[in-house]
């Protein structure tokens, strides 16, 4: 029986592809930290799969701190890609009744 990725485990592959963008343009904890404001432990919690509190509004501004334009979907796993179509499309349909 295949498993199915869950929410979960999306936060946890997003914290480790920060981690993972973050060392490479040579970025601290502490860097992203003084340029948010998010606190130390919040971020360590995150790019470690402990982050599942983390706020919208704390992830852009990590997101932005990285300082490199991009779409933030590049840090979503394809493994899920096809999970938040569905999931945005259900949304919507809900919206528009």
């Amino acid at each position: 029986m295949e498993r199915k990725e869950t929410v979960f485990d999306m936060i946890v592959a997003l914290g480790m592809r920060f981690k993972e963008y973050r060392k490479a343009l040579g970025l601290s904890q502490q860097d992203i930290h003084r340029k948010t404001g998010v606190a130390l432990s919040t971020i360590s919690l995150f790019e470690n799969g402990k982050g599942q509190g983390l706020s919208l509004s704390h992830f852009f501004l990590m997101l932005e701190a990285l300082d490199v334009e991009m779409e933030p979907t590049v840090l979503i796993p394809n493994a899920f890609r096809s999970d938040l179509a569905g999931e945005w499309e259900k949304q919507n349909k809900r919206s528009k009744k």
